[in-house]
């Protein structure tokens, strides 16, 4: 059975590569170790190459500098630095802040299903997966020369879901906060077709693990 959800907000399209700059320059000298972490292809291109970790920090930075509780702590501090390799993610707790968090895996899949509104497709918003999103037959393969050589695709471009939000089929995929063994969803641009289904769990990379070109949030 699915599990419920409750009531919670999400930004419609994936962090971009300017979002993410935005914060990680503000992080600067106030205790956050994002220093120059995180890639992109162009500002309104989805970030990149950022671990479950930097994520994280990531996200409380972004609270702080918008006057929000911070929800990630370690060790009864709020969490701005260090990691704890690929199994020691257990140690950072989700608090009750009112401030950005990653979805747990469950908001993830309800917000990609089309919550209330949704029409049961087999991809976030279409039975069709290139009308909603990037993949390896429209992005990594047949469309050689016509992307910008990371694979990713400026944010938005394809039809929404029913809710109206953007690339949860494809594009990068999407860490979720769960701690187990299935924190990435959505499929990107280098997968194909079925890790974009709204109802795949991909097995994740460590929590650690930031070397790659199609994982984003």
């Amino acid at each position: 059975e699915g599990q419920a959800v409750g009531d919670f907000w999400i930004g419609k399209c994936e962090v971009t590569w300017g979002e993410w700059k935005v914060v990680r320059d503000w992080s600067v000298g106030k205790g956050y170790d994002l220093g120059d972490v995180g890639g992109g292809s162009g500002d309104d291109h989805p970030v990149r190459e950022v671990s479950w970790y930097d994520v994280v920090k990531w996200s409380n930075a972004r609270s702080e500098k918008e006057g929000l509780g911070a929800v990630y702590w370690v060790d009864g501090g709020v969490y701005r630095s260090g990691e704890y390799g690929y199994d020691g993610s257990g140690r950072v707790e989700q608090r009750g802040g009112n401030g950005y968090r990653l979805p747990l895996e469950a908001e993830w899949e309800w917000a990609a299903r089309g919550g209330v509104s949704s029409k049961g497709y087999v991809y976030s918003g279409s039975d069709d997966l290139n009308e909603v999103g990037w993949y390896w037959d429209n992005s990594g393969g047949a469309a050689v020369g016509l992307y910008d050589g990371k694979g990713t695709w400026p944010v938005g471009r394809k039809k929404g879901n029913e809710l109206g939000l953007y690339d949860m089929s494809g594009n990068v995929q999407e860490w979720c906060w769960d701690d187990g063994s299935f924190r990435l969803r959505g499929g990107s641009w280098i997968n194909f077709a079925d890790l974009a289904q709204v109802a795949d769990r991909d097995y994740s990379f460590n929590p650690d693990d930031r070397l790659n070109s199609f994982i984003g949030f």
